[in-house]
């Protein structure tokens, strides 16, 4: 009789802890944090290696775990080239260039997490149109005389497609994200130069509940 009543009192904790989980996976969640890291834009640019910071809010559906969510980004980044060449036009023949791009991005997308909310380890995927409000400033000069500068503004649409890892830590959770951005035009005046390029980030993100 006594091992009975211990079953069924073994039984009803269960039942009421996967009760309290179920509940916990069920709620609406929403994230915000900061993000910053590597940009690599020599997919298809002269321009080197630089850096970029973004602010990330997201919010995950109160269902399957909460395992879908919409994701919202706005960032910043800029890259640098310089060089020289040589043109027989030029009283000394050759000639040096300086260029500069800055932009800020827009980004939201659907995201999909491989595991559900309990989980301490989790992957990611996200992906979306993106807005890159773009300036990009060009100088050269030759024998000490510059020829001026030009600066290309412009706002080009595109998208972003992005993966994260996750691991829980503290009230929230650090993550590690490799993205790629992609433009569906080009600058023109600066010499077709693409907003594409490959982003590796680190960051940390509160959790919240309701």
């Amino acid at each position: 009789m006594r091992t009975a009543i211990v079953l069924c009192v073994l039984l009803a904790n269960g039942g009421a802890f996967a009760a309290e989980t179920e509940a916990v996976a069920e709620k609406t969640l929403i994230a915000a944090g900061l993000k910053g890291g590597l940009v690599f834009p020599q997919l298809n640019t002269p321009l080197s290696t630089s850096f970029t910071v973004h602010l990330e809010a997201a919010g995950y559906l109160p269902f399957w775990g909460s395992r879908l969510g919409l994701v919202f980004a706005v960032g910043y980044r800029q890259a640098a080239a310089s060089g020289s060449g040589e043109d027989a036009r030029l009283p000394e023949g050759v000639y040096t260039w300086e260029a500069t791009r800055r932009e800020v991005l827009l980004d939201v997308g659907p995201s999909l997490r491989v595991m559900d909310a309990s989980c301490a380890w989790n992957l990611s995927f996200a992906a979306g149109p993106r807005i890159a409000m773009t300036s990009f400033v060009e100088n050269g000069s030759a024998g000490g005389e510059s020829f001026g500068e030009h600066d290309e503004r412009a706002t080009l649409p595109g998208m972003f497609f992005g993966v994260q890892g996750e691991y829980r830590l503290g009230p929230g959770a650090v993550f590690a994200e490799l993205s790629l951005g992609v433009a569906f035009e080009d600058l023109r005046t600066a010499g077709n130069v693409s907003a594409a390029s490959l982003d590796l980030l680190l960051g940390y993100r509160f959790w919240f509940s309701f």
